[in-house]
Parts: structure tokens; sequence; C-alpha cells
């Protein structure tokens, strides 16, 4: 008995009518790739979108994951969300290929990917790698007289002033700030005046960045 892809190929070569459905059938047919060369085995990416040709280590690649993401998921093609957002379609297809990055984008751009995804301006200004830790507070040694305030009002405390580690007037500003900033989480005050609805994202931005840096 001959196989079903012979009595396709047969009943196509018989009827020209049926050329375009020949071409949908090959193209449908599973193609083997180059694959790894000299043995080698593929080199793993990270958390590298499907849709896109860029890899994580591009700045801004967050913003970039999550905009062609949610297209592919509401199944909107680049044209048409080009379209909706008002922008060029080739500001879109460059961000997928890497030929910009999302750092460069204008302010314009912004704030209509912003209200696309229903973020905060500031929010898609911070996945995008515009906006830094340090854009919220004022120059250093304004920070630090900020965290040396906090770090006596929390000290004060009669619940958590005993759990106050002794050497902390000692420590980095870093550590004297997330130390700052557990405190504000725990008992839900506002010691240091900037960012503090964005500390979740800031955080993951940064766990981000330390595994994959920027490669800028």
């Amino acid at each position: 008995m001959a196989s079903n892809s012979g009595v396709w190929e047969r009943a196509l070569d018989h009827d020209n009518e049926n050329d375009d459905l020949k071409k949908v059938i090959e193209a449908g047919k599973r193609k083997p790739g180059p694959g790894p060369k000299g043995g080698q085995k593929g080199k793993p990416k990270g958390p590298r979108s499907d849709y896109l040709q860029i890899e994580p280590d591009a700045p801004g690649y967050k913003l970039v994951q999550i905009i062609f993401e949610r297209a592919v998921s509401e199944g909107i093609s680049i044209t048409e969300l080009a379209e909706s957002l008002g922008i060029a379609p080739s500001t879109l297809s460059h961000l997928k290929t890497g030929r910009r990055q999302a750092t460069t984008l204008g302010r314009d751009v912004v704030e209509r990917f912003a209200e696309w995804l229903n973020y905060p301006v500031l929010a898609v200004m911070i996945l995008a790698e515009q906006v830094h830790l340090e854009d919220f507070y004022s120059p250093q040694n304004d920070l630090d007289r900020a965290i040396d305030r906090a770090l006596h009002f929390m000290a004060d405390d009669p619940e958590w002033g005993g759990m106050m580690p002794k050497d902390l007037d000692g420590a980095s500003t870093h550590m004297k700030l997330w130390s700052v900033w557990m405190y504000e989480r725990a008992t839900k005050t506002r010691l240091i005046t900037g960012g503090v609805d964005y500390l979740d994202l800031l955080k993951a931005m940064e766990d981000f960045r330390a595994e994959y840096p920027s490669s800028s």
C-alpha cells in the first residue's frame, strides 16, 4: 500500500491547480537545521525569550521581553502592535533584533508602551534601564544623612531597636540602606523618601543584572 505522503504527491502532480496546497505541505515539513558545529554542545543562553533575537545581557532586555511575550500571548503581530501604539513597525523590529536598545527609546515611545502595558511610566523606564537606583535619591551626602536619621529612629524603636546589629554604624552604605528597607517593609513605614513602591522591581532588576551583566 502506498504511503499517505505518496498519494498526496501523485495527486498534487496530477492537478496543477493544487500548487498552492503543495507549497503549504512542503513548508510544513520539518527541515534539519545545521546544529552545533564540530560536535559542540549548544551554549546555554539563560532566560532568553523564544520570541526575541537578543540575549539577556542586552540593555533594556526585560522591557522588550515583556512587550513581545504579551504580544505573542495575545496573538498581536508587530504591524498590529505598532499601529495600536502609533509608532513605526521598524522600532519594534529593531528592538526585537537588537538593532536598537530600549535604553535609547524616547519619552513618547516609553509613555505609549506604559499605556499599553498598563504600567506606570517610571516602571517602564526602570525595565528599559533608563532609570537606576541612585536616581531615586538626592546626592550621596544627603542620602548618607537620611540613612543615619533612619538608623537612629530604628534604634529608638522599643520593639525593633534591640535587634539592630551593634556594628551597623560601621557597615557599608549599601548594608545600612538594606537594613532600613527591611525595617520599612516590616513596619510599613517610610523613613527614606523615594522609590519605596518600586523596591520589588528594583531588586528584581538588580538580581537579573547580577546574573546577566549588561554588555554595555
